[in-house]
């Protein structure tokens, strides 16, 4: 009796360590998961009430509901996650636009600093009938 004891035990124990590797955190959202720790919760029960038939249900069911538990928090971490990453890509975007925005005006007032206007004498002529007096005009030279 102690010797298929012995032998129970190991069996449980490899069946729920094999359901435990089948729902590893790449795996938990697959039905292999849900299979593996409701068999594990059920074989769990059914020895833990000595071989009753309602204990392997019950073992079951919590298999299943851990199984489920489990699959929600890891999609509402991974949905977190999402969200925050977006979230710095969109404030990374931002921050590059504001700097991008604050290099070009920086360049204008360099460009600005660095020009000089150059008087011009425009002589006074005659266009198409109309006479233009003399004037002077101011051209921007770099």
């Amino acid at each position: 009796m102690n010797q298929r004891l012995n032998r129970r035990s190991w069996l449980v124990v490899s069946l729920m360590m094999t359901g435990l590797a089948l729902s590893g955190c790449s795996t938990i959202g697959g039905p292999a998961a849900d299979l593996s720790l409701a068999g594990a919760g059920g074989v769990a029960g059914y020895h833990l009430s000595d071989g009753k038939l309602g204990g392997a249900a019950a073992g079951a069911a919590v298999g299943y509901l851990g199984s489920r538990v489990a699959q929600a928090k890891i999609q509402q971490g991974e949905s977190g996650a999402e969200k925050r990453g977006y979230d710095r890509a969109i404030n990374q975007a931002v921050k590059q636009h504001y700097w991008a925005i604050q290099n070009q005006q920086r360049s204008r007032e360099k460009a600005e600093d660095e020009a000089r206007l150059v008087p011009v004498i425009i002589p006074e002529t005659t266009l198409n009938g109309v006479l233009q007096k003399a004037h002077v005009e101011y051209l921007r030279a770099q």
